[in-house]
Order: structure tokens, then C-alpha cells, then sequence
């Protein structure tokens, strides 16, 4: 504990410099670009250097020479908490979110955009955890967001999009993505419910759509609970969460034809984006108990390191039934 703790101190003087803005700031005129990017910053939340370029499509260099300028000028932050990590990982490519600042100028450019959200807190508040699954997520979006660009026959719709689209209760809820169904324990038809990290469609030139919600496991949660260890959640007792309750309550909700009462569609898939190929047989596993053994072609399953040597479309997802399948078959 005491050498990591000293790790981390050390990583946080030595990087510390990068996240203090200069007092010298460098030359900036407001472009396209620049209000490309802090789009891109405000749909994401939190989003890492590397996948920002990306989605710009231009030079690497200049993306992020952009982005260290609009950060310098107070349009975009930092969260330091990405410097605890350094002493795990190594340095990784910056993380941004979105300031104050930033989102007013945005809107004041006709982008929709929440002026109540306290954009400049909600990042500061933003712990290593929350950035590491928040950068997960956004690396898949944008990832697929790219992919989608380089096809002919293929149209991508965000989360905002389906949910346009969805039935009253769907786009009037608080957590739109909150998907809910009565699970079996102990004999018993409980209610239950989760809310994705994500939802997109692939619309297509035949005119058939596909519809996924996403789930990024970053490992810390067990797949199954294998005793009655408990957790406080809102000032509640409550019983630890697992993947393969995760699992149950969308197998069960599908089932029960929540696809269509939710979004209007009559079939979706549940993307789950892990850290190993290891947790991915032990999810299957845990697939196989909530089905009778069956396992369900609902549930696709990837792990990180396959989505670093392809993107979402090309590469191959694993399905809840142990085939390989691509998103766009």
C-alpha cells in the first residue's frame, strides 16, 4: 500500500504540470473544428485523446494540438483524477470533459445543449473508476461512429435518435435506458432492472435496422454472487450486484417483449464489451444457467483487446451461444 501510494505521488508531480493551464495562453481562433470536438466532448462526457482524433478524421497532431488549446482557453477540462492511475497503468492518452464555459459556447453556436448541467463539476467530481468506464464506453461509440463513416450502405443512430423514435413513456422517462422485467428467484417472479451505458441502431440500404444496448464490464463486478454479501446504494441495504443478475433481468425483459414496449422495436441485442476472453466463458457460463442451458443469440460478448485490433463492425463478437458473428450480420 505505502509503495503505491508513493507511486501515485510520484506520477502526480511529475505529470502534474500537464493540469495546470498555462500563463502564457497560446493563440486561438474559434473554427469548425474547434466545435466539432467540444461536440464530441459534450455527447461523450468523458473521452480520451486518441478517440477524439479519431472522430475529427483529420491530422492526429492537429487534433490534439486543438484540443490542448481549447483546454488552455478553460473550453474543455482535465479530470486529475486520471493521474492515480498513471502509477498502474503507465501514461495513457489525456481525458477530456467538457467546462462550463465550453458548453456555452456551444450553445451559443445553436447546439442543443443543457446549460443547467454543471458541466465543470461533474467532471471534477469524476474518480478513476468513473473515468475508466466512462472512456471504455466512449471508445466503443466513437469506434463504431467511425466505422459506420467508411460504409456506403450502413447509417448509424445515436442513443437521442432511437429514443426519438420510442414510445411516449420511453422519451418522456428520467432513465430512458432503464430497462425492467420480472427475473425467477427462488422460485418467485421478483421485479427487477437495469440501465445500459448506451444504445445505438445500424440502419441499413435494405431498410432493416438493428438495435443494440451496450454494456462495458470493466471487471469489477463478479459474475455470479456466491454469497449474500450486501452493499449501501442511496442510504439501502441491498444485495451486491452481479453480471449474471445483469443478464437474467435482459434475457427475462426480452422475453417479456420489452423491446417493443421500450423502443418500439421488435428485436434488439445486448453488447457487452469485457477485459478478457476468461470473463467471456465465465459470463457464458453463468448465460447458460439463467437459460436452462440453451444460451440465447440476445447477448454478444467482446473483450477489449479484440476492439484495439478492429473495429466494432469488422470485429468478431462471440454470441451468447459460443458462435462468432459480426454487428452488421
Amino acid at each position: 500500500m505505502e509503495s503505491m501510494t508513493h507511486a501515485a505521488a510520484t506520477a502526480r508531480q511529475g505529470g502534474g504540470k500537464r493540469f495546470v493551464r498555462p500563463d502564457e495562453l497560446p493563440a486561438f481562433s474559434l473554427t469548425p473544428r474547434s466545435l466539432r470536438l467540444l461536440a464530441h466532448v459534450a455527447r461523450h462526457k468523458l473521452i480520451a485523446s486518441d478517440d477524439l482524433a479519431a472522430l475529427d478524421g483529420g491530422s492526429v497532431q492537429n487534433a490534439k494540438r486543438e484540443l490542448r488549446t481549447l483546454w488552455a482557453h478553460g473550453y474543455l477540462m482535465r479530470p486529475e483524477a486520471q493521474l492515480w492511475s498513471v502509477a498502474i497503468t503507465g501514461p495513457q492518452p489525456m481525458v477530456y470533459g467538457l467546462t462550463n464555459k465550453g458548453a456555452r459556447l456551444l450553445h451559443s453556436h445553436g447546439h442543443r445543449i443543457d446549460l443547467d448541467i454543471d458541466w465543470s463539476e461533474n467532471c471534477r467530481r469524476s474518480g478513476v473508476a468513473f473515468i475508466d468506464h466512462a472512456v471504455a464506453r466512449s471508445r466503443l461509440m466513437s469506434g463504431v461512429e467511425v466505422a459506420v463513416r467508411g460504409l456506403d450502405d450502413v447509417d448509424l443512430l445515436h442513443a437521442h435518435e432511437v429514443i426519438a423514435l420510442a414510445p411516449p413513456a420511453t422519451r418522456k422517462a428520467r432513465q430512458p435506458l432503464k430497462w425492467e422485467a420480472k427475473v425467477s428467484d427462488n422460485g418467485k417472479m421478483v421485479p427487477a432492472s437495469v440501465i445500459a451505458d448506451d444504445l445505438f441502431a445500424l440502419r441499413f440500404a435494405n431498410e432493416t435496422e438493428s438495435y443494440f444496448l451496450v454494456e462495458i464490464d470493466r471487471g469489477q463486478m463478479p459474475v455470479r454472487r456466491h454469497t449474500n454479501a450486501e452493499e449501501e446504494v442511496g442510504g439501502k441495504r441491498r444485495l451486491r450486484t452481479h453480471y449474471k443478475h445483469k443478464l437474467a433481468t435482459y434475457w427475462h425483459g426480452w422475453k417479456q417483449g420489452r423491446p417493443l414496449q421500450q423502443f418500439g422495436v421488435e428485436q434488439l441485442r445486448v453488447l457487452t464489451v469485457t477485459t478478457s476472453v476468461e470473463r467471456i466463458r465465465t459470463m457464458l457460463d453463468a448465460l447458460r444457467e439463467v437459460t436452462g442451458g440453451k444460451g440465447s443469440e440476445l447477448f454478444l460478448f467482446i473483450e477489449e483487446e479484440a476492439l484495439r485490433k478492429a473495429n466494432p463492425l469488422e470485429a468478431l463478437w462471440i454470441t451468447g451461444k459460443g458462435r462468432e458473428c459480426r454487428l452488421t450480420e
